[in-house]
């Protein structure tokens, strides 16, 4: 059979819908595995020279969704400005209450435009020197999933670790091949 190539499908400029429900999904199965882990397990830090515990990663991916969410017109989006230490960090439970709340959120975000322009600022060295650019809301919906996938990748391994079976698929990026 010859190559065929594919148009992509039409996309929508005006509705952020598919990327908040990639995100919701990717919040969904980070929820769906928490459920069934153990607050020690959670805090447990097993490689404590090359990662930090489930809770910190989570915490850090939530950080991500808090900060896209907060960013407007006004403000602009800074992934830089984290809170560690938080309770997201030690309880599963009060991660899975913020993911609930952070899915309405973006429930919200459904009409808005993918090409809505948003303000970025960059934290650019240890100093705290900073940047602000532009960028769309499309691209930081885009750049918010793959740092979550990325982040289930590192969970993965850690609960993994724990003896606790993890599911297929859970922290690889849709582009993956299956059986990779």
């Amino acid at each position: 059979m010859p190559l065929q190539f594919v148009k992509p499908a039409a996309v929508d400029e005006r509705s952020a819908g598919q990327p908040v429900a990639a995100l919701g999904r990717l919040l969904d199965e980070l929820a769906t595995l928490l459920i069934g882990i153990e607050p020690e397990v959670y805090c447990d830090r097993p490689l404590s020279r090359a990662s930090g515990s489930i809770g910190e990663h989570v915490r850090h991916c939530l950080d991500h969704v808090a900060a896209l969410l907060a960013a407007g017109p006004r403000l602009p989006l800074c992934y830089d400005q984290r809170v560690r230490g938080t309770s997201i960090e030690t309880s599963p439970l009060d991660a899975v209450r913020q993911m609930l709340r952070f899915k309405a959120a973006l429930a919200r975000w459904r009409d808005r435009s993918l090409d809505e322009p948003i303000r970025v600022t960059l934290t650019t060295s240890a100093s705290g020197e900073a940047f602000t650019t532009w960028s769309t809301l499309g691209r930081e919906l885009a750049f918010v999933a793959s740092h979550t996938i990325h982040h289930q990748a590192m969970i993965a391994v850690l609960v993994s670790l724990s003896g606790i079976e993890v599911p297929d698929r859970f922290g690889y990026s849709p582009s993956t091949p299956v059986g990779h």
